[in-house]
């Protein structure tokens, strides 16, 4: 299968909301009016692959963040000035495509952008049980968090929400 990965526009929207339906709970969902923020805040953080037919097969919404900062469930994106990390808030893979590697790219490019940013850490909250799953790709539960970030953990929902976060990352991980 032919693959392309691109910055998410506008016009894929419709489709983003459409595979975020297929792939996370009720208790998740974030409207197309908060979506299209922050595709504004923070277009050139967030990415897509796409079959040769022009299918949306997975996405990744990123943006600069300060450590130890838990972006709210349905919140707008508000890129830091001075930011300490790349923050990864949805990344979501149409279930036909999982086995295809498609969540590795993403993880991939969002690393070459941290980097291309001075960043060197990525930070995310895992839900609907995924924390084994970045584990395996070097991140870490941060257990020492602000009173604000724990009331925003809280806001997912009884999704059991963990912030994490990868500390070094390096062209190679």
């Amino acid at each position: 299968m032919n693959l392309s990965y691109r910055l998410i526009s506008q016009a894929d929207l419709p489709a983003v909301v459409a595979l975020q339906d297929c792939c996370y709970s009720d208790a998740l969902y974030e409207s197309p009016a908060l979506l299209s923020q922050r595709l504004q805040a923070a277009a050139n953080s967030c990415w897509l692959a796409e079959s040769s037919a022009g299918e949306l097969l997975a996405y990744l919404f990123s943006y600069p963040s300060i450590n130890g900062y838990v972006t709210p469930l349905a919140s707008a994106f508000a890129p830091a000035a001075a930011p300490e990390l790349l923050y990864l808030h949805d990344m979501a893979v149409n279930p036909a495509a999982r086995g295809l590697g498609l969540a590795s790219r993403l993880l991939a490019k969002a690393k070459q952008h941290a980097l291309s940013l001075g960043l060197t850490k990525l930070a995310l909250v895992a839900v609907q049980g995924s924390v084994p799953y970045w584990q395996r790709h070097g991140f870490a539960v941060v257990n020492q968090l602000s009173d604000s970030a724990i009331t925003a953990l809280a806001g997912y929902h009884g999704e059991q929400a963990c912030y994490m976060q990868l500390t070094q990352i390096t062209q190679e991980t």
